[in-house]
């Protein structure tokens, strides 16, 4: 599947929109949200590949700008799993629960909503793990408690008020310039 110039330009404009959100420097409970709802953003605006892409870019982002200790350089793989869960399974109960329950308004809509919970769930639930059990064995070192602590529950907050943002931008975005905007 080939992008439109229309996608392009549209997935141009929301990588450089995060980028900026990350590069504003401010706390992780402000900048995680955000950096969620580009992720549910970029996948309702454009595409579910587009969304992963979006989420590749992210960690990588964040570890050049050293908002990742060196240590915890082997996280990234986790943090771009983590994230492309989300976005994937976002999509995919949304979509697939659509067929049964059409929902005009997405803000209302069950199946986004179910989809939103069930990928943040697993990000959070990939990310803790990660923390608590496999980066442990990957750098032969204990992880320091305030960062598995980071990893587990605001990971799940972060993602849940990110994606309703998300939701509710989108659901401005969407009656505002209709026709243009994928559902």
């Amino acid at each position: 599947m080939t992008l439109s110039t229309k996608s392009t330009s549209r997935l141009i404009f929301l990588i450089a929109l995060t980028l900026i959100f990350e590069m504003l420097g401010l706390p992780q409970p402000v900048t995680g949200p955000l950096v969620n709802m580009m992720l549910i953003l970029t996948t309702l605006v454009i595409s579910t590949l587009a969304g992963v892409s979006l989420g590749f870019i992210t960690p990588v982002v964040a570890a050049v700008r050293g908002q990742l200790p060196g240590f915890l350089l082997p996280m990234i793989p986790f943090i771009i799993v983590s994230n492309a869960l989300l976005v994937i399974l976002f999509s995919f109960i949304r979509r697939l629960l659509a067929t049964w329950l059409r929902d005009d308004n997405l803000l209302l809509s069950f199946p986004a909503w179910l989809g939103l919970f069930v990928g943040a769930f697993v990000k959070f639930l990939v990310l803790y793990h990660s923390a608590r059990i496999l980066l442990p064995m990957l750098i032969s070192k204990n992880v320091p408690e305030a960062f598995i602590a980071m990893m587990s529950l605001p990971q799940l907050l972060s993602a849940i008020f990110g994606g309703a943002l998300a939701l509710f931008i989108f659901r401005m975005l969407s009656s505002r310039f209709d026709k243009s905007l994928q559902m």
